[in-house]
C-alpha cells in the first residue's frame, strides 16, 4: 500500500472563466441557474446561458406536444419554442443582472445534448464547468435523470455539475 503524500494533492491552478448553463424554464434548470450565479460571484466567471429548439418534437417538452397548433402547424411549434426561448433566456439574464453576474444568451436548434455537448467542448468559447439541471420539462417516462443531461454527462470531456 502506497502512503499519501502532500504533494499528490496539488489543487490545480484552471480557473473556471465561463459557466455554461442549459435551460428550459424547468424547476430543475432555474436550480442550477442558482448555484451557477453562487458560483459565479465566488469565482468572477461568466454565466453562458443556452436554449436548445429541439428539432425532432419527440424531445420536446411534453406540455408543448399536447398544444395541438404543435403537432399540425411545424412552423407554429418553431415559432412557440423560439418565443418560449426568449422568454426563459430574458428571465436568466434578469436573473443575472439583479445579482450583477455577467450573462450571455445564446438560442439555437437541435438535438439540445448535442448542441450543448458540442458548444462547452468548442475552445474558442472557453466553457469551465456544465451546470445543468437532473431532468427538464421533457417527458414524464425520464424517472431518475433526463435524457439531456444523461447524454451530455455521458459526451461531454467538460466537468458537469448536475443540480436537483
Amino acid at each position: 500500500m502506497t502512503s499519501l503524500r502532500k504533494n499528490n494533492f496539488k489543487l490545480s491552478k484552471n480557473k473556471v472563466q465561463k459557466i455554461l448553463v442549459p435551460l428550459d424554464g424547468s424547476k430543475f434548470s432555474i436550480r442550477a441557474l442558482n448555484y451557477a450565479i453562487n458560483l459565479a460571484k465566488f469565482t468572477h466567471s461568466k454565466i453562458i446561458g443556452i436554449f436548445v429548439i429541439p428539432s425532432d418534437a419527440s424531445t420536446a417538452p411534453i406540455d408543448v406536444l399536447f398544444d395541438p397548433l404543435s403537432a399540425i402547424n411545424p412552423v407554429g411549434y418553431e415559432a412557440k419554442m423560439t418565443k418560449l426561448g426568449h422568454k426563459i433566456l430574458e428571465q436568466a439574464e434578469n436573473r443575472c443582472i439583479q445579482n450583477k453576474t455577467p450573462f450571455t444568451k445564446i438560442m439555437s436548434s437541435g438535438n439540445p445534448s448535442i448542441v450543448i455537448v458540442k458548444y462547452a467542448e468548442r475552445q474558442r468559447n472557453n466553457i469551465g464547468l456544465i451546470i445543468m439541471g437532473s431532468r427538464g420539462r421533457g417527458h414524464a417516462g425520464e424517472i431518475l435523470l433526463g435524457s439531456v443531461s444523461y447524454n451530455v454527462i455521458h459526451k461531454s470531456k467538460k466537468p458537469i455539475m448536475i443540480i436537483k
